[in-house]
């Protein structure tokens, strides 16, 4: 696990990526450097394709944060702006809905086509 330390009002970019053109969703968890402080900020995320650029949308940072990254952002960034010195820890990544769906229907496909091609050759 990665994990980065962001000093008070700056804009730290956490995550960026260029697309693999499937949903994800990337975990991160933010904990104040110091004990006492009140975790809060903001967190902006930015996706883009290559010809229709999106607005970035912005989320309140909390402990937890998910971010979701669609099928169709071929550019994606994160980055955290918090209220007080914070350590981000990188927690990981899944597949969203929409791609695990299109996995399993492909695989479907294949294994469909594989069983008539042996049918035929038979």
């Amino acid at each position: 696990m990665k994990s980065i330390t962001i000093a008070k009002g700056e804009r730290a970019k956490v995550l960026s990526k260029f697309s693999n053109s499937l949903a994800m969703t990337y975990r991160f968890t933010a904990e104040p450097v110091h004990a006492g402080d009140t975790l809060s900020g903001s967190v902006e995320v930015s996706g883009s394709n290559w010809i229709i650029p999106k607005p970035a949308r912005t989320q309140p940072l909390a402990q937890s944060n998910a971010v979701e990254k669609g099928v169709w952002d071929t550019f994606y960034s994160v980055s955290v702006v918090p209220d007080c010195d914070v350590t981000i820890t990188l927690d990981g990544k899944s597949m969203g809905h929409v791609s695990r769906t299109l996995i399993l229907a492909a695989l479907i496909v294949a294994v469909a086509v594989s069983i008539v091609i042996l049918v035929r050759v038979l």
